[in-house]
Formats: structure tokens, C-alpha cells, sequence
């Protein structure tokens, strides 16, 4: 139980590792598991055929959300290349949003939040470990 005296940066960043990982991958998991594929794309499509994006891009779209997000949760629950995989999730969750502008759905300020959230996230996973801890503390 070590976390206990991490330094602050530290202890931020095991702490969103954990939360943020387990829920993307219970929301990754449910798509596959609760859902069902076909259900998630028909959904998917359905809201953004509507919109100027082609079919094509739509059923595209639902199957790269159901695939990156069990993915970027175990790569965030791993703890490797901290940085990479916290940055391809903020540009992730930059997709949702702006999938979400598009269908000018007012809850799309969640994902810019969580977009904020994992920027930090990401700044904050410093490549070079031992100076993240340095400066945590100090």
C-alpha cells in the first residue's frame, strides 16, 4: 500500500488510472456484452445518418468507439506509455465531442470535461518518471 505516500502528482494520476480505466472499460465491455454490436451500430448510424456524415463513416465510427474503448481502458489500466495512451484517449473523447456537436446534443460538455480531465492526465505523465516524483514532492 505504497500509494499511500505518493506525492501529489502521483497519487492524482494512480487514482485516475484506476477510476477513469475501470469505468471506460465497463462502458467499453456493456457496447459488446449488453448492447450487442448490431444494436450499438443501428444506434450509432440511425443519430448520424440524419447529419451530413455519410453511412459509411457512421457504421465506421460505432465500430472504432466499441474497439477503442476496451482498448484505451486496458492501456490505462496497464500503466505503460502512460503519456501515448492518455493522449490517444483525450483524442478520443475530442472525437465524441465533436460527434456530439454535430448532432447539437447539449450534453456534449461531458466529454469536453473529460477531455480536459485526461489532458491533464497526460501532461502530467511525464515521460521521465523520477522527475514527475521529484517534482510531486518538491
Amino acid at each position: 500500500m505504497g500509494f499511500w505516500n505518493y506525492g501529489t502528482c502521483r497519487f492524482f494520476l494512480c487514482g485516475m488510472r484506476l477510476f477513469f480505466g475501470l469505468w471506460l472499460l465497463y462502458v467499453g465491455l456493456s457496447k459488446w456484452l449488453i448492447m450487442g454490436p448490431d444494436t450499438f451500430v443501428g444506434f450509432i448510424t440511425v443519430q448520424f445518418d440524419k447529419t451530413w456524415s455519410p453511412h459509411l463513416l457512421n457504421v465506421l465510427l460505432a465500430w472504432l468507439i466499441m474497439t477503442a474503448e476496451p482498448i484505451l481502458a486496458l492501456l490505462i489500466l496497464s500503466g505503460k506509455q502512460k503519456r501515448k495512451v492518455w493522449t490517444l484517449t483525450a483524442l478520443f473523447m475530442f472525437m465524441l465531442a465533436f460527434g456530439q456537436t454535430i448532432l447539437m446534443k447539449p450534453e456534449v460538455i461531458a466529454n469536453w470535461q473529460y477531455l480536459v480531465l485526461i489532458l491533464v492526465c497526460a501532461a502530467l505523465s511525464d515521460p521521465d518518471e523520477s522527475r514527475v516524483d521529484r517534482t510531486a514532492e518538491g
